[in-house]
């Protein structure tokens, strides 16, 4: 998890370079940022031995173990920090592409990643510093692709729900995942869910270690409904969606316990973008049922017994 302090500086700088760009309003291109930061985006095929070969000299990620590395990990992109240059899969779908430009685009703006990027220390080789790497670079990326505060202002204009969800899409020309994930992160102050999952009819990709592909709550749903398992939230989805091409497949109600013991209602609407399965669920604010009080009731006659 990123420090608060940290997002409030990526915030900063983002939101600094957007403004430096002139790119005030959606869609934000990553083709403008990339123009404004003179650097340089190409599409190379990252499993050729001579484009390896060069990474290997000019990254020096750890000498000899990238080599027992790279067969276990999915390369998408790379920068190479003293060239300003960032290369890109050729063979990742468009929506991939775009998103891999960003992220490695915010690695060259964050200034403490570029003395990781250019050496091998004992912190940089550590899987947990790069793992908050990554993370940070994520986080800018979706700060640059829907313009900071500029889409929370406009997604408080739109209904949360699902309609909220495509108008944005529509507007800012992303894909519907980083829409979705954007609109329960930075929208109305509401619990709020996106599960990502493979549907119950298609098979699950071996790249794949669970079903869902992303779980992610907004603030208030961390805060008040964080006992709640992806699994069990799976289980109530593939009781309420059918099998489609494509589109909506599924709008349904459904009632989450707190951290207290409070039943609360959500709505939840799900839609099959034809690789997987995405469902936003949002609460319907007041609370269905108070349990807590109840199971307290039946304690205390217990005890009288």
């Amino acid at each position: 998890m990123i420090h608060r302090s940290t997002t409030v500086e990526i915030d900063k700088i983002t939101s600094k370079i957007l403004k430096e760009a002139g790119m005030k309003h959606p869609p934000f291109l990553i083709e403008d940022l990339l123009a404004h930061l003179e650097l340089y985006r190409g599409f190379y095929d990252l499993t050729n031995p001579s484009l390896i070969q060069r990474a290997w000299h000019k990254l020096r990620v750890g000498g000899q173990k990238i080599e027992k590395i790279l067969g276990k990990i999915n390369l998408c992109a790379v920068w190479f920090p003293d060239r300003q240059q960032i290369l890109i899969d050729e063979s990742l779908p468009a929506p991939k592409k775009d998103w891999a430009s960003f992220h490695d685009t915010t690695h060259t703006v964050l200034p403490w990643h570029k003395e990781f990027f250019l050496g091998d220390t004992a912190q940089t080789l550590d899987p947990d510093f790069q793992e908050m790497l990554e993370s940070e670079a994520h986080y800018g990326a979706s700060a640059f692709m829907f313009g900071g505060q500029t889409f929370t202002n406009e997604a408080l204009d739109t209904p949360p729900e699902w309609k909220g969800v495509a108008i944005l899409k529509q507007r800012y020309k992303k894909s519907w995942v980083t829409t979705l994930r954007r609109f329960v992160e930075f929208s109305h102050n509401l619990p709020m869910a996106m599960v990502v999952t493979t549907p119950k009819w298609m098979e699950q990709p071996v790249d794949q270690v669970h079903r869902a592909r992303h779980f992610v709550g907004s603030d208030l749903f961390k805060q008040q409904f964080s006992s709640v398992t992806r699994d069990w939230i799976i289980s109530q989805i593939d009781a309420n969606t059918r099998r489609r091409s494509g589109g909506p497949v599924g709008d349904f109600d459904l009632v989450i316990p707190d951290m207290n013991g409070v039943l609360h209602q959500f709505h939840a609407e799900s839609f099959f973008n034809r690789h997987y399965l995405l469902t936003l669920l949002v609460s319907r604010k007041k609370p269905a049922i108070v349990v807590k009080p109840l199971f307290e009731g039946l304690i205390s006659l217990k005890t009288r017994k």
